[in-house]
């Protein structure tokens, strides 16, 4: 048991909104000194570790999910805890407050978290600005819909969001499937989906697009929508939060919002499976749900994603989580190549 398992019982007692912005705050501090978390965590690159999907070559294939550096203030922090890459946001177009507070619950016995925060963020023009040229980690930008738009200014503001922040990022994520803003699930509807991609593809932009998808939807929708759509796409991201509480035991299974952690990974695994063996490595894919572990991060992998990503087992194991998947995927690499 390492410090931060010692330590948690006091940080969980502090609201958990609250607790996010004084680590947010402290990793602020390092953003362009990350060598010096580097050195304090013992966080390691290896050369074996080295991931390169679409053109993008990865320190590491673990990396952080959005919403947790959501307006690109300390990726480079997060990069020196080990993250191979962050993607930060969702970012929407003009800056966002987000739902009331309270928005955030821990389900301790779940090893899970409930947000609803509605896509707080400080808008996209300053969040390029945080962003241009100032990134030593390889970064995703997760792009959303403004609140209250219809699905046509979403499908709009969505293609001018690519065209202006692109450049600023080596990859883009589509949030299509976010749980806590009216509307935006409606993105995942085929003929809407393939109506933003063509516009997007129109753009000839570098950098991939990667399609955020729920993990509420069941294997065969998924692979309807892909069926028509992923020839417009350079990747897909399995999952989002879910809506689902199926199985839950804490009492704070009754707060509405995103459910993420520990009970999504059967779900992104079992869809991640599902778009592996149809479309193998032309569609990339980035894991994210319930990674806590290595044996997590590995049995991801094996099932075929590309790139695994970690946020509610970052926020329960602490932040040499990444450090210690990395040691023993890399150890596990070398143990079978002998």
């Amino acid at each position: 048991m390492d410090w931060y398992q010692l330590a948690r019982p006091m940080i969980f007692a502090i609201d958990p909104e609250i607790d996010h912005h004084i680590v947010a705050n402290g990793l602020k501090i390092f953003n362009q000194t990350p060598k010096i978390l580097q050195k304090m965590f013992y966080a390691k690159k290896r050369n074996n570790l080295k991931t390169t999907v679409k053109g993008i070559t990865f320190d590491s294939p673990i990396g952080i999910a959005a919403g947790f550096d959501k307006n690109a203030e300390f990726y480079n922090s997060l990069g020196g805890l080990g993250a191979g890459f962050v993607e930060v946001g969702s970012i929407t177009k003009e800056p966002q407050a987000g739902n009331p507070k309270k928005r955030v619950f821990r389900l301790l016995e779940d090893q899970a978290i409930i947000n609803r925060m509605g896509l707080n963020n400080v808008g996209l023009k300053k969040a390029v600005q945080n962003l241009q040229g100032k990134h030593q980690t390889k970064i995703g930008l997760s792009l959303a819909p403004s609140h209250g738009l219809n699905t046509q200014e979403m499908i709009d503001e969505l293609v001018e969001d690519v065209k202006f922040a692109h450049d600023s990022a080596d990859y883009l994520a589509l949030n299509l499937s976010c749980p806590n803003q009216a509307g935006v699930v409606s993105l995942q509807k085929t003929s809407v989906l393939l109506e933003l991609l063509a516009k997007i593809d129109e753009l000839q932009i570098d950098e991939p697009i990667f399609c955020k998808f729920s993990s509420d939807l069941a294997a065969e929708d998924l692979d309807q929508i892909l069926t028509e759509t992923a020839s417009l796409m350079d990747g897909v991201i399995l999952c989002n939060t879910s809506t689902s509480r199926e199985g839950l035991k804490s009492t704070n299974q009754q707060e509405k919002g995103g459910l993420s952690g520990k009970p999504l990974f059967n779900k992104s695994l079992a869809l991640t499976k599902m778009v592996y063996s149809k479309y193998g490595e032309s569609l990339p894919i980035i894991f994210s749900g319930g990674v806590f572990d290595h044996q997590d991060a590995q049995t991801a992998l094996d099932a075929g994603a590309s790139l695994v990503q970690v946020y509610t087992g970052f926020i329960y194991n602490g932040p040499s989580q990444i450090e210690h998947i990395n040691r023993h995927l890399s150890e596990n690499q070398v143990i079978s190549q002998l």
